[in-house]
């Protein structure tokens, strides 16, 4: 669910380069295979002056990939890197990856014809609130006519609310089954690596991260912020407090809202909005989780005692109960504002990904469930 954000923040960095006339290079996880840190469409920025921003592993690739993004921006070549175990398992686990893990990289210059075409349009994409997919051009095998007059590598068609392409690879009919199988990677919401007549491409789904909104922007409420922001989530906070509702308090929200709960309000409440109520009032948590109940949102998490939370739970029908969360948190012993900040954001994590939460060690299915 970081997807989103990382790309849009890896745009928003290149837009700032290319004004100031510096040239970089972007390299993306197209492929992996067993354990891998990241997940395909996770990118990583190299300026030429060697910064990066993002990552594609926990760590460890990062610098093999730095040095040949900066080869990268030197010839303007694009390369596609294959990391994988093999005898050396130790070694490999330095790279960042795990037991029979494989990971395929895309490195390309960001100066490749008609990217920054498709740059501002992925931008104004990931401006909105609806999924869209892209295919990025890794290669052709030999024996097709697509692109045979220009290279088309690292080309970017997207794919956004109207079903076509908005660029060519130079051949109808490999457009054409490009865009089917963009289609079929959207409808199941995975992105991956495809091969049609003769191009290899990566088909990219990006799917609007989740909101959180959270009712109360007292000083608890900003490592609250912090982590949620950090782990993917929109956040929203809402406050009838002007005073409070300051960016320098909270650098990271979406947005900042001064509102009651009888107010008018356009805010999300819907299947991917998740509520936090902590506005220390008892009376006015009431009736925020009043107005939140009357939406499909599936997750309502109430902060305080136990006493407390079940005086507002009291109020719910039946069947919305199983939607409050109260007290809020997994167990983890937390204490201190940025611990009960990580404790919430794990539970919000495990609630959306519809797993009850316990230790990896004790886990046997694969630690992702789609690849």
């Amino acid at each position: 669910m970081k997807h989103w954000q990382e790309t849009n923040a890896i745009l928003d960095r290149l837009a700032e380069l290319t004004a100031a006339g510096q040239d970089a290079a972007i390299a993306c996880v197209v492929k992996i295979s067993g354990s891998a840190y990241r997940r395909p469409g996770a990118r990583f920025l190299i300026a030429d002056d060697g910064s990066t921003l993002g990552g594609i592993s926990g760590g460890c690739l990062e610098e093999d990939v730095r040095q040949t993004g900066l080869a990268v921006i030197e010839d303007g070549e694009c390369r596609l890197l294959h990391y994988e175990t093999g005898d050396d398992d130790e070694a490999l686990w330095g790279l960042g990856l795990g037991c029979d893990g494989e990971v395929d990289i895309f490195v390309a210059p960001a100066t490749r014809p008609g990217f920054a075409e498709a740059a501002g349009r992925l931008r104004n994409l990931l401006a909105q609130d609806n999924a869209f997919a892209a295919v990025t051009v890794l290669g052709t095998t030999s024996g097709t006519t697509a692109g045979t007059e220009t290279s088309i590598d690292g080309r970017m068609l997207i794919l956004g609310s109207n079903p076509k392409l908005a660029a060519s690879t130079g051949d109808a009919g490999v457009d054409e089954a490009l865009l089917a199988a963009a289609n079929d990677a959207a409808d199941a919401g995975v992105s991956r690596t495809v091969l049609v007549d003769g191009v290899r491409a990566f088909i990219e789904v990006f799917e609007p991260p989740p909101y959180l909104v959270i009712c109360g922007a007292g000083d608890d409420a900003m490592p609250m912020v912090r982590s949620a922001a950090d782990a993917g989530f929109r956040v929203l906070v809402i406050d009838h407090r002007p005073a409070y509702l300051l960016t320098e308090r909270f650098p990271t929200a979406w947005r900042l809202v001064e509102a009651l709960p009888d107010d008018v309000l356009e805010i999300p409440v819907g299947a991917d909005t998740f509520v936090v109520l902590k506005t220390h009032n008892l009376a006015r948590d009431k009736a925020w989780a009043r107005r939140f109940l009357a939406a499909p949102i599936p997750y309502l998490g109430l902060l305080g005692p136990r006493a407390r939370c079940e005086e507002i739970a009291e109020e719910a029908a039946e069947h919305d109960r199983e939607r409050i969360f109260a007290p809020i948190g997994l167990d983890l012993g937390a204490e201190g504002p940025e611990q009960v900040g990580l404790a919430v954001v794990s539970e919000l994590l495990a609630v959306r990904s519809g797993r009850s939460p316990g230790h990896l060690k004790n886990r046997e299915a694969p630690i992702h469930d789609r690849v």
